[in-house]
């Protein structure tokens, strides 16, 4: 186990104004719990440490080189961050700099093989040094290429960078730099409840809100006994897989369903079920997002994707929520959810095989262009006020 020090440079924080502390510090919350749980119960051993330096967080722990691979696994999850950097600290002077800077480049060639082509890229909000940001670039970067003369400097292509950041005292060296996921940390958006089906979409949906800032929880509609427990089971191992780029892993309320559809089923026009379906689960997810202070109901639905997500049969349903419903997916073709499902790793979760609730009772031939009116006229065939009440008492 060794000292690791990570920097982390911040994504659309950087241009928020006054409030840009209260985001500063919701980040480094967040970046604390990731890795906190990404370490297990063990993790006070490491003696973990967050500094706020100028629009940096610095994290310093006692890893070994196994944690240290989780911790960069945790941190690629942490939205609100541009990149981040496993670090070299050293006293801001220069000999010491560029001693370190020699060394962590020999370092990577051992490992990777020596570069074509090099650069070494200062930042500096800490003046302590007479040099600007290029000097230093070129004093470092000429001491390299004394050692290793085949070396080209490349400085807008290279194979290899070598970086330095000077910052209050102290400064860092890095060799490679990982992507952040950008957006905004999450919790500094609100709440929102999502209807997860165990589909490709609706996962996507959750974690794209993640991305700009919300927390969020979960609804499923459980179709037994008309589907097995694997469709709920699925569900759950979804949002696990969710709640790994939140910092508070949030709940799934599951709601029995496959009575209410019965039921729906029984009395009313095939053609319109589905629709009904959905304007229930609509009512019943409101009353749950009510309970839990979520400010929305969020859903994966593309628009035209299939027939009950028309525009006419989209707001036909939205009419029978009781707060806004988001579709982060609204533009989206199938193939970019698909992409996107793979990146985040819900992808080969969904796609095991479970019988959704949706296409119970379905019709073949589903309505595509809704009449408000009609739904309302089928919806006096069963007590859909009684049956939201029931469905809420027995919701897990």
């Amino acid at each position: 186990m060794s000292r690791r020090v990570f920097l982390l440079r911040y994504h659309e924080i950087a241009l928020k104004g006054a409030n840009r502390k209260w985001f500063e510090n919701r980040l480094a919350i967040n970046a604390r719990k990731l890795l906190e749980r990404e370490l297990g119960k063990n993790h006070e051993a490491h003696d973990l440490i967050m500094e706020q330096l100028r629009g940096r967080i610095v994290i310093r722990a006692d890893f070994t080189d196994a944690e240290t691979t989780a911790a960069v696994t945790a941190l690629k999850r942490l939205f609100g961050m541009s990149s981040f950097s496993e670090m070299i600290p050293v006293k801001t002077d220069l000999a010491l700099i560029t001693s370190a800077a020699k060394r962590e480049a020999l370092r990577w060639f051992d490992a990777h093989g020596t570069p074509r082509t090099f650069r070494v890229f200062t930042r500096r909000s800490d003046k302590a040094l007479p040099l600007t940001s290029m000097e230093i670039d070129r004093e470092v970067g000429g001491r390299i290429k004394l050692e290793h003369p085949s070396l080209t400097v490349d400085l807008d292509n290279p194979d290899f960078t070598l970086g330095i950041e000077l910052r209050d005292g102290e400064s860092f060296i890095w060799t490679q730099k990982h992507p952040g996921p950008g957006g905004l940390p999450v919790g500094t958006s609100g709440h929102l409840l999502c209807l997860l089906s165990g589909g490709i979409d609706s996962p996507v949906a959750a974690i794209m809100a993640l991305k700009r800032g919300a927390t969020v929880s979960f609804v499923h509609f459980d179709g037994q006994p008309f589907t097995g427990p694997e469709a709920t089971d699925k569900v759950q191992e979804l949002a696990k897989a969710i709640n790994r780029f939140q910092p508070n892993p949030q709940p799934v309320h599951v709601v029995p369903f496959g009575r209410i559809q019965e039921k729906i089923a029984s009395v009313t026009n095939p053609r319109m079920r589905t629709l009904l379906y959905r304007r229930m689960m609509m009512r019943i997810a409101s009353r749950i997002a009510w309970r839990e202070k979520a400010r929305c109901l969020l859903t994966g639905e593309s628009l035209g994707q299939v027939a009950s997500q028309t525009l006419d049969n989209i707001i036909a349903v939205d009419e029978a929520a009781g707060v806004p419903v988001l579709r982060p997916l609204l533009a989206f073709d199938k193939d970019e959810i698909i992409e996107r499902a793979e990146k985040f790793g819900t992808f080969a979760i969904s796609i095991q095989p479970a019988t959704d609730c949706c296409t119970l009772f379905a019709d073949k031939h589903p309505s595509i262009n809704s009449n408000l009116d009609s739904l309302l006229e089928q919806e006096k065939l069963f007590p859909f006020d009684a049956m939201v009440s029931e469905a809420l008492h027995s919701t897990l």
